[in-house]
């Protein structure tokens, strides 16, 4: 992120860069994406390059919550885009955008809003330290 950027809130930069897009919703909300195309753009999603992530490893070992940001590639136009994807035991959505900073941003906010109200049944250890016990593996502090 440049200087300017970190200085702008989430309204400046939506105003300048546009919202981000919905692929997909668990809810079935209306998407920015015909439906025929959700397989394409979650292959090519979980196949980017994985750039930020936070999950909630469960009881049994496996994850029970995973946010994560990647580059992928498209499907159709090619073109580069950054995704944020949310994945739970209890629902999942996926949004992107060109510019990384939008999607960085909305990582972020996805990070800090599932602290602020938990979609999972959790210990009330996780809430110790914040977002650092919140989270088995995150980058936001």
């Amino acid at each position: 992120m440049t200087v300017i950027q970190v200085e702008k809130s989430a309204a400046e930069l939506e105003a300048l860069y546009g919202p981000m897009r919905r692929i997909e919703h668990h809810q079935n909300y209306s998407t920015d994406v015909p439906r025929e195309q959700y397989e394409a753009f979650r292959f090519n999603i979980a196949a980017g390059k994985r750039l930020r992530e936070s999950v909630i490893t469960g009881a049994d070992g496996t994850s029970d919550l995973i946010i994560w940001v990647s580059e992928y590639i498209e499907p159709g136009t090619l073109a580069t885009r950054y995704a944020v994807d949310y994945w739970s035991v209890t629902g999942y959505w996926t949004t992107d955008h060109d510019v990384r900073v939008m999607a960085e941003l909305s990582y972020e906010i996805a990070v800090r809003a599932e602290f602020a109200a938990p979609t999972l049944a959790l210990s009330l250890d996780r809430f110790s330290r914040g977002l650092a016990s919140f989270y088995d593996v995150t980058d936001v502090i």
